[in-house]
């Protein structure tokens, strides 16, 4: 599964991931001093998280951090 990043026209959005790297994705947002909430859900049959941003945060910087750990994303704009 890729990260799939969600980012709606107020600028809010949200990083779906599966949990078994979510760890790692958290460990890299706090050494970021980057807050998100979490929620849990099911994506292709497996746990994931999906971390929520607000506009705040800069959709490129989350970007580069998924890069850092290693994961595959695509980002979607949606309403």
């Amino acid at each position: 599964m890729k990260a799939t990043v969600l980012q709606k026209k107020d600028r809010t959005f949200t990083v779906s991931i599966l949990a078994t790297v979510a760890q790692q994705f958290r460990s890299e947002l706090r050494g970021e001093g980057i807050k998100a909430a979490e929620t849990v859900s099911v994506a292709e049959g497996k746990e994931a998280i999906a971390f929520s941003f607000s506009p705040r945060v800069a959709i490129e910087e989350i970007e580069q951090l998924l890069e850092v750990v290693g994961y595959n994303f695509m980002t979607k704009q949606i309403a």
